[in-house]
């Protein structure tokens, strides 16, 4: 087991027992869930079978749950690689970006260039007449 884990195991039984301590006998068979309320809008979701924990927050009429497990489970990767990643997938677009810019600059030059012709050709007919 990761340490990060083990970190979790003590507060996920403390926080079971007291959750299973709360019961009234009469809820202690209901459903496979029992919830406990936190605060206005969030409540403590054990799952009885598992052992699992859940934090769910009410938004708006839905109940979104996170679970004990989601928060224990260590990243594929490690927080340097994750920067490196980072780093590099926005160098990727500052480049992409300083194409995309060149791109653009060369047109506008083409159309300058239009014109500047336009114009010389326009001056060159009137010097004529």
């Amino acid at each position: 087991m990761s340490k990060t884990v083990l970190k979790f195991l003590p507060l996920a039984a403390a926080l079971a027992a007291g959750l299973v301590a709360a019961q009234t006998p009469a809820q202690a068979d209901d459903g496979k869930y029992q919830l406990m309320k936190a605060k206005e809008d969030r409540v403590w979701r054990l799952n009885k079978e598992t052992g699992e924990i859940a934090v769910c927050t009410l938004t708006g009429e839905r109940l979104l749950c996170t679970t004990s497990s989601d928060a224990a489970t260590p990243p594929k990767q490690s927080y340097d690689q994750m920067r490196a990643d980072k780093a590099a997938q926005e160098k990727a677009l500052a480049e992409e970006r300083r194409k995309r810019e060149n791109q653009e600059l060369k047109i506008l030059e083409r159309i300058l260039a239009f014109f500047r012709d336009l114009i010389t050709m326009t001056r060159e007919q009137d010097a004529g007449k």
